[in-house]
């Protein structure tokens, strides 16, 4: 049995694809993954798909249209991974929310994905949305619409259409969405343990409010954080059901425009 060799030309194009993708692709794109894993994932995913991937090279031989071709196959693979990059931004800005909100403001961290200073609820919110792409095989849904750009629009064709552009768009409009209902029980609990802290300091005027609603504060909001974690995990099951269908969409932009 003979494996095919792939042109080289074809296989820049598909390469360009892929390390987009990988790039911007949570888990993959993350800053602790050393810069050589990454360039030894894209290599050892272009010599999977290039023997099988549909190529057309750009009409014109020249430089300048081929550097073209590998920019926007560059951008498609970037635009996929980008996708479900945005709901792990959702679930940090929920987190942050509801850190500030529960006291955690002053214990901030630095995030070495995003490089960032975040609280340490937000960080423990991106580590459990990290599980839950990877018990739902999300970066699996990722591969397999790499795989599928590739027949929907060989290398070398693809176009930025406007399915792609408004798939970023409409998951990018929904990132405030995902931090909101993230941080919502407990942006709800503690506005009702504020209030009664408030109708106490006016009842019991010897009361110290700021000495008593500190703590009260940290530990109701550990205890909602714990209570909501089924529903955080089923939110975010839904979340990344939708993916798949979400770049379903996208990849009719690419070849149609």
């Amino acid at each position: 049995m003979t494996w095919p060799i792939p042109d080289p030309t074809g296989t820049l194009l598909v390469l360009a694809r892929i390390a987009g993708l990988v790039l911007t692709a949570p888990l993959l794109a993350h800053a602790l993954v050393p810069a050589r894993a990454r360039a030894g994932l894209v290599g050892v995913l272009a010599l999977a798909i290039a023997p099988v991937a549909a190529v057309e090279l750009p009409s014109d031989p020249g430089l300048l249209p081929f550097a073209g071709a590998i920019a926007v196959e560059t951008l498609v693979g970037a635009a996929l991974g980008f996708v479900a990059q945005l709901v792990f931004a959702g679930v940090q800005l929920g987190g942050q929310i509801a850190g500030m909100e529960i006291g955690f403001g002053m214990a901030n961290l630095l995030d070495p994905q995003s490089a960032q200073q975040s609280t340490v609820v937000a960080e423990w919110e991106q580590l459990l949305a990290l599980l839950a792409y990877l018990a739902l095989d999300v970066h699996h849904v990722l591969i397999a619409a790499l795989v599928e750009s590739f027949r929907v629009a060989p290398a070398g064709t693809a176009l930025l259409g406007g399915e792609l552009l408004r798939g970023v768009g409409m998951r990018g409009a929904e990132l405030f969405a995902i931090g909101v209902r993230i941080a919502a029980p407990v942006l709800i609990v503690l506005l009702l343990v504020n209030a009664t802290l408030g109708v106490l300091a006016r009842t019991i005027p010897q009361l110290n409010v700021f000495v008593v609603g500190f703590p009260v504060n940290v530990g109701v909001g550990l205890v909602v954080l714990g209570a909501s974690l089924p529903f955080t995990f089923r939110f975010l099951a839904e979340r990344f059901a939708e993916l798949g269908a979400v770049l379903g969409w996208m990849l009719r932009g690419i070849g149609h425009g």
